[in-house]
């Protein structure tokens, strides 16, 4: 009894490494993919609103593309102008960065010359190099501008799925006439949750970018639509996306602004996302969604591993999804309960 339990766990951890290795190895048809599905599930109150208004099928789901492929493109271009701007400004903040470590060093020589002299000595301004981030920028910047170059297979995709959802319940009940009726129910609940979920995150999301890039622009700060932007993404993944739409932009808003001012926006910026994401949106989404702290940064390591930059910000919407079907179908309502955090189940 004690070996087949080895051995089942055995077989577990290959299975979970030949699926890692899987989902990597394909990564090219199924990141689009992934990415189709949720635009599908974004989008698709809207095909059936044209659909009811008596728009034929073929021309509404041809809307809906339109507007898809204007919202990928318009993405591609603010990422693209943003860090071509970006990367073209980072000698500039090389230059602020000297300059202020020099003056903090300048600083603390007046109250301890040995501190001064140690300061000095580990050459701040050479190893802290802003300078060194275009490589990482390019990288990054890179991976989500791979999958805008996918756009047509993302589209592809999502043409099946929106032609394909309205035939499904016909194919339903003949495959399954016994139980189709209880599938649907089931498959009805998950889409709703799953969209109710993903329309809600990405609206209060669209809110707090907006508002920082707002914020950003009203005070002069560079590149207010690539914090925006950043914010938007970021908070996709819970509390650590936080940190790092409120952590990144500090740093350049201290190189380019003066201190009582940069300290000003900052605090803006950090009051602004946390009553955002601590008061707004637990009131509109609830806590129904409430996932594990650990399982949110396994997941988030799980699938930046698997896909980069675009596997972190999807990972959050993944494994909600999961924790969805999860509490629709009665057998997997356990691991729904192992998924949830403190307050869930």
């Amino acid at each position: 009894m004690r070996e087949s339990k080895i051995a089942l766990a055995l077989l577990g951890i290959l299975a979970f490494v030949a699926l890692g290795f899987l989902l990597q190895t394909l990564k090219p048809i199924l990141l689009p993919f992934v990415v189709a599905v949720f635009l599908a599930q974004l989008f698709s109150p809207l095909n059936k609103a044209l659909q009811r208004r008596r728009v034929p099928a073929a021309i509404s789901v041809l809307l809906v593309l339109a507007l898809v492929t204007g919202v990928l493109a318009l993405l591609s271009m603010v990422i693209y102008s943003s860090a071509n701007s970006f990367t073209a400004a980072l000698p500039t903040y090389q230059g602020r960065l000297k300059a202020m470590v020099q003056g903090i060093s300048n600083w603390v020589g007046g109250y301890s010359p040995a501190l001064q002299a140690q300061i000095q000595h580990w050459k701040w301004d050479e190893s802290v190099k802003v300078s060194s981030l275009p490589g990482f920028l390019a990288a990054t910047v890179g991976s989500f501008l791979l999958l805008f170059n996918d756009a047509f297979l993302i589209i592809l995709f999502l043409v099946f799925l929106l032609v394909g959802s309205e035939g499904f319940p016909k194919k339903l009940r003949r495959a399954m006439p016994d139980q189709a009726e209880r599938v649907a129910e089931v498959k009805t609940n998950i889409e709703v949750q799953v969209r109710k979920y993903l329309l809600t995150k990405t609206l209060i999301n669209l809110v707090n970018g907006t508002t920082v890039g707002c914020l950003m622009w009203g005070f002069g700060v560079d590149f207010p639509l690539l914090w925006g932007f950043l914010t938007f993404l970021s908070h996709y993944i819970p509390n650590f996306g936080a940190v790092i739409s409120v952590g990144v932009p500090t740093i350049f808003i201290f190189l380019q602004l003066s201190p009582g001012k940069a300290l000003l926006v900052s605090l803006l910026n950090l009051a602004v996302q946390f009553t955002i994401g601590n008061a707004l949106e637990p009131r509109v989404m609830g806590s129904s969604l409430d996932l594990s702290p650990l399982l949110v940064l396994v997941s988030l390591i799980f699938w930046g591993w698997l896909w980069g930059p675009w596997g972190m910000v999807l990972s959050v919407p993944i494994t909600s999804t999961l924790k969805i079907v999860c509490e629709n179908v009665t057998a997997l309502q356990p691991l729904a309960v192992l998924m949830s955090g403190d307050e869930g189940g």
